[in-house]
């Protein structure tokens, strides 16, 4: 039995965008190619509120991190990493293995870090070139602001790099408006693509530090991608064709639907599953959540492994389980991607029988009441 995909990435892919990726390969050196690109450079640029360039790269979201680290920093730099979950942590492991100082400002996973934080952090290292946040930290559900991060990075003359691969597309971000330096994405999950293509945009700011780095880059070198996009519209290197097919439109859907629409919806759907879950006896981890994934604690007499087993098994829907020091301890529940509201009442409905399996009694219906008073307005 094919599970139905409620993990927090990779996501459900609509079928329009299947349909795309299964169409005949185009010549990644050919002119009709190069005119998808600069068009999906386009969106990107409207997806982002910015007037930059965005570079495109076929990789994940992880290799765009560790790109900019390579691209914006120099050897002995130092870096402050927000740490408030297994994303985070990444930050710290790439800015290590490139030879970068790091001052980690570490959270309670479940916290999201406040500009006060950062900028305490800040004042005791004056000489950080850079800080490095995610957006939406998947491992936890917490929500980071990244509006007021930005400012307090920029009154301590450091840029701010921001990992959005879990909230672009679920999160409104104004890049420009807002002074973010650097965001950097891949498009696996709100953006309904299956894995394989991330991006960067850059502002003058960042672009500075690239032009002073000295850390060695190849593959990932933006200045010579983005010479080549200019002059070209291609990559310097073969992209990920079929991926471009489908992201394109899997971009067009978003637009149509209107991109405050679509920001709407993943805040009713997060709104809905947290009262579902709620309703069934969990505790939303993050004080600040998400609306791309709900990530649920479970009771004390749940095993949060064998209850995502379950539902997989049994029921064929697949959830995450907990990451590192949360495994046992939590599910994650992804609404993004191709998720839509109607697709909700199944997963609740699966959730509250896999509990009842396992010998954790509820009530059937009472998840799906919760969830159904958010998404109708009653609550």
């Amino acid at each position: 039995m094919k599970s139905k995909l409620f993990t927090p990435g990779p996501t459900k892919i609509p079928g329009a965008v299947l349909s795309a990726v299964g169409k005949q390969v185009l010549h990644h050196r050919s002119p009709e190619f190069s005119e998808k690109v600069r068009h999906v450079q386009d969106e990107f640029g409207r997806l982002l509120q910015t007037h930059h360039d965005a570079l495109l790269f076929t990789c994940s979201g992880t290799g765009m991190m560790e790109a900019a680290v390579a691209n914006l920093l120099s050897r002995g730099d130092k870096a402050i990493c927000v740490n408030n979950g297994n994303f985070g942590e990444r930050w710290v492991e790439i800015c290590k293995a490139y030879g970068v100082e790091v001052v980690e400002l570490v959270l309670e996973w479940g916290k999201s870090v406040t500009p006060e934080e950062l900028g305490k952090s800040l004042d005791n290292h004056p000489d950080a070139k850079a800080v490095f946040i995610i957006h939406s930290e998947t491992s936890t559900g917490a929500l980071n602001d990244i509006k007021s991060l930005a400012k307090a990075a920029h009154d301590h003359d450091a840029i701010v790099v921001i990992d959005a691969t879990s909230s672009v597309g679920v999160h409104e971000i104004r890049m420009d408006e807002w002074g973010i330096d650097v965001i950097v994405a891949g498009t696996q999950k709100a953006l309904m693509t299956p894995p394989g293509l991330a991006f960067v945009a850059l502002n003058g700011r960042a672009w500075g530090l690239v032009s002073d780095s000295d850390l060695p880059t190849y593959y990932f070198d933006f200045t010579k991608t983005w010479k080549r996009l200019q002059k070209k519209g291609q990559t310097p290197f073969t992209t990920a064709v079929s991926l471009v097919h489908g992201l394109e439109v899997a971009l067009a859907m978003m637009e149509d639907e209107g991109w405050d629409n679509v920001y709407a919806r993943h805040a009713r759907m997060g709104a809905a599953m947290r009262a579902a879950v709620e309703a069934l006896g969990f505790e939303v981890l993050p004080e600040f959540p998400v609306n791309g994934v709900t990530v649920a604690v479970c009771p004390d007499d749940v095993d949060g492994n064998r209850l995502v087993r379950t539902l997989d098994d049994e029921f064929g829907v697949r959830v995450a389980g907990g990451q590192n020091r949360l495994s046992g301890k939590v599910i994650r529940i992804g609404h993004m991607g191709g998720i839509r509201e109607r697709d909700l009442p199944m997963m609740v409905g699966a959730l509250e029988s896999a509990l009842n399996t396992m010998g954790k009694c509820v009530e059937c219906g009472t998840g799906l009441a919760a969830l159904q008073n958010v998404l109708m307005g009653k609550r």
